[in-house]
């Protein structure tokens, strides 16, 4: 059955408003995201039987993109019109053609994936915007910033308290009424666990993601 998406232009405004505060605190991971692509690609082409796969770069592995469809279509449509598909699909075609031809553990990789990072700029899906991977869970536990176990990936809601109102500004739910002050509760939690992680030494930050990388791709999480 498909899904039914009422939109409301004040709450794509809130969600953008959380989502750049999301995206304020993950560029704190700096250059992780960009080491684990990198990690991936090569343990992809090296062939053979690989028991870290599941510590692959998300987006290589997941196609949120397919997930979403249908919630995305319909957003993305009304910011970048009806073709926005296609025009994102002949920039990563390339690019994805050659990662195709290897044989990938879930339905990826994503479309709007390049190798520059994401194309859809506004509006990711939910799971995009929320997600930490156990990467990420490892780097703050290891922080002391916020004591979480990396087994499995989680979204920042499993980590800190925060008002139960994506779906709800994303179109995907229409009981409960969202205000902005719900909104500035969620943006005033996330900032709070990234001045927190603001404060860490950039040395030692950098030691980290080097050791989470290993950790999890050559120690394969063990």
């Amino acid at each position: 059955m498909a899904k039914f998406i009422q939109l409301n232009s004040g709450n794509l405004g809130l969600f953008k408003e959380i989502e750049k505060s999301l995206w304020r605190f993950f560029r704190l991971f700096d250059n992780l995201c960009f080491l684990c692509y990198q990690e991936t690609l090569r343990q992809v082409n090296e062939g053979g039987t690989r028991s870290n796969r599941k510590y692959w770069c998300c987006c290589m592995i997941d196609n949120q993109v397919h997930d979403n469809w249908e919630s995305l279509n319909v957003i993305q449509q009304r910011i970048g019109g009806k073709n926005w598909y296609e025009k994102i699909k002949k920039e990563t075609n390339f690019f994805r053609s050659e990662i195709v031809k290897k044989r990938m553990p879930g339905n990826g990789p994503c479309p709007a994936l390049c190798e520059t990072g994401c194309l859809i700029k506004r509006f990711r899906p939910i799971t995009c915007t929320t997600q930490l991977c156990e990467k990420m869970l490892f780097i703050l536990s290891r922080l002391a910033i916020e004591n979480a176990t990396w087994s499995k990936p989680l979204q920042i809601e499993d980590i800190i308290k925060l008002p139960e109102i994506l779906k709800t500004l994303y179109g995907l739910e229409s009981k409960r009424k969202v205000y902005r002050q719900h909104a500035k509760e969620y943006i005033k939690s996330v900032n709070k666990i990234r001045t927190k992680f603001a404060r860490v030494d950039a040395v030692k930050k950098k030691q980290l993601i080097e050791e989470a990388i290993h950790f999890f791709f050559i120690k394969g999480g063990k």
